[in-house]
């Protein structure tokens, strides 16, 4: 008889709840002897391809550990929960929004301004992220 299928995801949190579970120390083994873990980014190696491959309610468990911040974010949700059985809203950023939450009180503009143009930030360029880049060959 095959173990039950485990996952947990991460997207835009600060990794605290990762951490948490890593803290049960010995006590992984315990996850790992009872559980087929399938996807879990922080702790193996795991592609998107291969969970999109795998049948839908195929993962008997996901914690899902995050707040939704982008179109990235929105779709490994939508996939996670079409191919688990139980997918659990897991700590403060996946149940209240938590520090990455807060910024849906702002506008992206002023998000940014913030980020990379405050008095604590050291960015004398002014430098900001950008959605394309052009890489020259060579």
């Amino acid at each position: 008889m095959s173990k039950p299928k485990f996952a947990m995801y991460w997207a835009a949190a600060c990794g605290g709840c990762e951490i948490a579970v890593l803290n049960i120390n010995e006590g992984i083994l315990d996850v790992d002897a009872n559980f087929d873990v399938v996807f879990w980014p922080v702790a193996m190696d795991a592609k998107y391809k291969d969970v999109e491959a795998m049948p839908d309610k195929s993962i008997t468990l996901t914690l899902f550990n995050v707040a939704i911040r982008n179109d990235e974010n929105a779709h490994i949700a939508q996939m996670l929960r079409a191919k688990s059985q139980v997918l659990v809203a897991f700590g403060a950023c996946a149940c209240e929004g938590g520090i990455p939450g807060l910024a849906n009180l702002s506008t992206k503009q002023a998000l940014l301004d913030t980020v990379f143009s405050t008095i604590s930030t050291d960015n004398p360029k002014d430098l900001r992220p950008q959605t394309t880049f052009k890489m020259p060959e060579g």
